[in-house]
């Protein structure tokens, strides 16, 4: 008897506690600190590769998602992503406290958290001419009715096919971040829903032109400086 007793005490307390973490896996306040994990996540993200399971045949980008997105679980719009890839829904799925963008035809998955940081995880990827992918991703945070992302990690993987393996390509992200560092103001950035391009966009700055990295033979190439400082207060300095 307290043999059953015993055991039905412990599958309550594992009811209780998957749905515990099912239910804050959803709400935003638990993770109350997203800009130390994006700093955590880019200070030890190029330490360890992903292995890509197949799940899903036909829409790699969720493969790369669940790879990346559940080995950082601290980070709550990686939570919400790898809970909705258990029984991934309509492209378009708005919850109470996250907005999931899926479209796998296009390579491109977001998931939006908002709210008094509004946080994100963004990832998309390109083929390599040698049969891999570089799948990029990115970790951005800003403030609640300011427009404004002032916090962001940008990561590249290189996916090898033939062992199904994400390895930080530290090549792509280094040079991403020397020629970033070359300009003053804090740099935001948008993966490529459509077309191959990522945007990057300044706060302190109006851009004349496109400032771009563009995907160009097989690799991302930065364009044309052309930045008009902001005259006045704008109140991000």
């Amino acid at each position: 008897m307290r043999k059953g007793i015993v055991l039905i005490s412990a599958l309550l307390m594992s009811l209780f506690v998957s749905t515990n973490a099912l239910g804050q896996a959803f709400d935003p306040w638990v993770y109350e600190n997203p800009e130390k994990e994006i700093y955590a996540i880019e200070q030890s993200w190029s330490e360890t590769p992903l292995k890509v399971g197949n799940d899903f045949p036909k829409a790699m980008i969720r493969n790369f998602a669940k790879a990346f997105c559940s080995q950082y679980q601290k980070y709550a719009p990686n939570v919400a992503m790898t809970l909705y890839l258990k029984n991934p829904g309509n492209n378009n799925v708005e919850k109470d406290n996250y907005f999931m963008e899926d479209d796998p035809r296009n390579g491109f998955m977001k998931c939006n958290m908002p709210g008094q940081f509004d946080y994100l995880t963004e990832m998309c990827y390109w083929k390599r001419a040698n049969g891999h992918s570089l799948v990029g991703v990115l970790l951005q945070m800003g403030h609640e009715g300011e427009g404004v992302d002032d916090d962001s990690a940008l990561l590249f993987y290189d996916y090898n096919p033939s062992t199904r393996t994400m390895t930080p390509d530290m090549k792509v992200y280094q040079t991403v971040k020397d020629i970033l560092a070359k300009h003053m103001g804090t740099p935001t950035f948008n993966l490529p829903k459509e077309g191959k391009d990522i945007s990057v966009h300044y706060i302190e700055f109006i851009q004349t032109d496109e400032n771009d990295f563009k995907w160009e033979q097989n690799t991302l190439k930065w364009g044309n400086d052309t930045f008009q400082e902001i005259k006045g207060e704008t109140g991000y300095y």
